[in-house]
């Protein structure tokens, strides 16, 4: 059963139950105030954030004067959320790499879709969990070197250097993660990028 090919289908599936867990775990954990402190403030800054969107969008201001209202408000957005991403960022590890590897190469969606992540030579080690999860996991939860880099970015450069950094980084690895997606598409052995560099598939259990 190892040797057939999973349908893509099945991983996507199993990856949208992943995403479903992620989000509740996610949202207990950053719901605990001492994990969160900023909350407050990121609260009254995506209000300002969101009034300016709606002024936008009723026609009372242009699109340019909107962008100037909200570069720094989408800074400090970035900067109150800072412990949010680390607590993310844990979450995805523990359970992505570190559950996984534990249980048999697979998440609660894998399990659901009777599928696993398996080596190409040998058993996949922690490090290529971790590379796994860096070079694919992008959709919705992020992936964790671009949540990474943007959580530094914001003390590295200023409100306006920020956003243009920010934005080609988002950029970049969004290409990269539709790329993986369309070889896994394409390719006779499904696989994609993160798979291609860790030397692992997804297989049938």
């Amino acid at each position: 059963m190892e040797t057939e090919q999973v349908k893509v289908s099945k991983r996507i599936i199993a990856y949208l139950l992943d995403i479903i867990l992620l989000v509740f775990i996610i949202g207990l954990v950053t719901s605990i105030r001492f994990i969160n402190p900023n909350y407050d403030k990121y609260m009254d800054t995506y209000e300002k954030y969101s009034n300016v969107l709606e002024d936008y969008y009723n026609s009372n201001i242009d699109e340019q004067e909107m962008i100037n209202l909200n570069k720094e408000n989408y800074y400090y957005l970035t900067k109150y959320s800072v412990n949010y991403n680390i607590a993310i960022i844990i979450v995805i590890i523990a359970y992505f790499v570190f559950f996984q590897k534990y249980n048999n190469g697979q998440t609660i969606g894998k399990k659901i879709m009777k599928i696993k992540v398996v080596g190409t030579e040998k058993e996949p080690s922690i490090f290529s969990y971790f590379i796994r999860t860096i070079a694919m996991y992008y959709i919705y939860v992020g992936s964790i070197l671009p949540l990474v880099i943007n959580t530094l970015l914001v003390y590295f450069f200023n409100v306006n250097n920020y956003l243009v950094v920010a934005t080609i980084i988002n950029y970049i690895f969004t290409f990269l993660a539709i790329i993986s997606f369309v070889l896994i598409l394409v390719r006779k052995d499904k696989r994609g990028i993160h798979e291609l560099i860790t030397n692992t598939k997804v297989v049938y259990e």
